[in-house]
């Protein structure tokens, strides 16, 4: 019986895609649920992101764009579209994404993602604070967003890179964002 040869999905029509999700749908939490599902598509797809990338098979780490759409986004127009190739351990602070919802995507490797909430006296903590309430691993294909206001954290566990494709519904450095200090309770408007 001969195969069946089936178009191979492209971060083309993952773009186009993403379009028609802001174009056709108000619902910020249907627009993040839907992109997650087509990016997860989009990462079973093997040798895209490393071919766009032109990355050796070692190193590479960084930041870079994929693709910026000025026509389109939520809460405004500007969303954009990234990878990041992160170093064992690499980490960040607990920080939001102010009125902006995010979706990460484990291309290849894995993350720790942490969310974390305000806690107030009378919830088991003295002072206002914020603590982590829950945590989960993301590995090769897995996608998850965090909506406005989320608080969360990432950590690069695997012993080597992690490839992390990351799409903004709207450019974050153009929202007002927080970063978090467990330790000391700060609370920082993040650079732009």
């Amino acid at each position: 019986m001969a195969q069946v040869q089936t178009t191979t999905y492209t971060l083309e029509a993952f773009i186009e895609d993403v379009r028609n999700i802001f174009k056709n749908e108000i619902d910020p939490h249907v627009q993040a649920k839907t992109v997650t599902e087509h990016l997860k598509v989009l990462m079973a797809v093997p040798g895209w992101l490393e071919e766009k990338l032109e990355l050796e098979a070692e190193g590479g780490y960084g930041r870079f764009s994929l693709h910026l759409d000025e026509e389109s986004g939520h809460p405004g127009n500007g969303w954009w579209l990234m990878a990041s190739v992160q170093k064992p351990g690499q980490d960040n602070l607990p920080h939001d994404h102010g009125v902006t919802w995010v979706v990460y995507g484990v291309y290849k490797g894995s993350i720790q993602q942490r969310k974390w909430r305000w806690a107030f006296p009378g919830e088991g903590v003295d002072k206002a604070q914020i603590v982590e309430h829950g945590r989960f691993i993301q590995t090769d294909g897995d996608a998850a967003y965090f909506m406005p206001g989320e608080i969360h954290d990432t950590l690069n566990v695997e012993e080597g890179r992690s490839l992390v494709i990351r799409l903004e519904s709207q450019k974050l450095d153009r929202v007002t964002r927080f970063q978090y200090n467990v330790e000391t309770g700060a609370m920082i408007v993040m650079d732009r």
